[in-house]
């Protein structure tokens, strides 16, 4: 029972997060720049920057740290449920490539999502970013545990 709780985790956490990223997609473009203006205000008091240029970096940001978390949840997730095991080497790399695969993908979807919901658009340099989020959050997975198999 413990071990299927353990094996359900990174599921789970992968489910979350990708609920949290399509709830936040789908809020109109009005309540969505309402919450990043939150953070606007509050770092406006530090930093001496146009708004509207803190506002664009804070709304990027905010796609890269989502899909960082992403990518960060798929490879456990992959890592977990792929049933095709490897020579170790070549396992980390079938899994961050897998993990990062379906995370842009789901960049892409979400984009195209996007489309839909009012005063909010498609974009191309928003699923790079989104897709780059993916990649540092693999790499990362991939490097803690290529470090910890080494110990």
């Amino acid at each position: 029972m413990q071990n299927r709780k353990k094996r359900l985790f990174p599921l789970v956490i992968t489910i979350l997060i990708m609920a949290f990223i399509f709830l936040q997609s789908a809020l109109p473009a009005d309540l969505s720049k309402e919450e990043s203006n939150l953070i606007v205000q509050a770092l406006i008091e530090f930093l001496h920057v146009d708004p509207k240029v803190l506002s664009f970096a804070v709304r990027k940001c905010a796609h890269f740290t989502e899909y960082l978390l992403l990518g960060l949840s798929l490879f456990a997730t992959v890592r977990e449920y792929d049933p095709v095991r490897l020579e170790r080497n070549e396992q980390w790399r079938r899994t961050a490539l897998l993990s990062w695969g379906i995370g842009a993908l789901y960049a892409l979807t979400d984009e195209v999502h996007q489309a839909f919901v009012p005063g909010r658009s498609c974009e191309i340099r928003d699923m790079l970013i989104d897709s780059c989020g993916v990649a540092a959050g693999v790499l990362i997975m991939a490097a803690l545990r290529s470090r910890r198999t080494k110990m």
